[in-house]
């Protein structure tokens, strides 16, 4: 998997779980603090966030941060 593959797909599981608990990017950035654009990039793969962006988010949304990572990292 490219490392371009790998954030696309961390991107779009953050994206899937903050939408199945009923944010938008806007409530989220409100809630912890950040800038839209900036959640937009990640959630779209074109950042590469650190790991406590990623507990921020995951504290946001009312998640566990290794649920971002629950997909299959095999597929190109």
């Amino acid at each position: 998997m490219t490392e371009n593959t790998f954030l696309k797909k961390l991107g779009a599981n953050i994206a899937k779980i903050r939408k199945s608990k009923g944010l938008t990017q806007l409530d989220l950035c409100v809630k912890i603090e950040m800038e839209d654009s900036y959640l937009s990039s990640i959630e779209n793969g074109r950042q590469n966030p650190s790991a406590l962006t990623l507990l921020k988010i995951a504290e946001g949304i009312g998640c566990e941060v290794q649920e971002f990572f629950e997909f299959n990292q095999k597929d190109k």
